[in-house]
């Protein structure tokens, strides 16, 4: 990310961001828990990838119970609603497995979030003793029963 020192960010001193921009070991090895923890309050950082996906991950309602890391948040391409972190009630050695695997699912094209199975909607209409079906449905083709 970037560096820097105290004298560079008025708000260092007082901020309560666990992924500081600034802090070259908070980017290494800090983890961040949505909606618990602050996101980095800095005018010039706003428009940097990770403070807009955390900020994307937390209108997204993500689980507070549930940390990122940066790599993770760079691995993101898209946050949809539903996504969530890792686990924290784990050992050192388990965490940093189930954040490779994590990052690894999200490469691989997963939608890593609680899916929600919805019932389609189906709209039909009858014509000439055919029913049309505009979306998918369970019938079988050309209206028979």
């Amino acid at each position: 990310m970037i560096s820097g020192n105290k004298a560079d960010c008025p708000h260092f001193d007082n901020c309560g961001a666990p992924l500081c921009p600034m802090d070259k070991t908070s980017i290494e090895h800090g983890i961040w828990y949505p909606g618990v923890e602050e996101i980095c309050k800095r005018r010039d950082f706003q428009s940097l990838d990770c403070i807009r996906k955390q900020r994307a991950i937390v209108r997204a309602k993500a689980p507070a119970e549930k940390y990122f890391t940066v790599p993770m948040l760079r691995t993101l391409k898209q946050v949809r609603r539903g996504i969530e972190g890792i686990n924290a009630d784990q050992a050192l050695e388990k965490a940093r497995e189930a954040e490779r695997k994590w990052i690894a699912e999200k490469k691989s094209g997963r939608v890593i979030a609680k899916q929600t199975r919805r019932g389609r909607r189906v709209v039909a209409k009858k014509i000439d003793d055919l029913t049309l079906a505009t979306s998918t449905s369970r019938q079988q083709r050309g209206g028979q029963k």
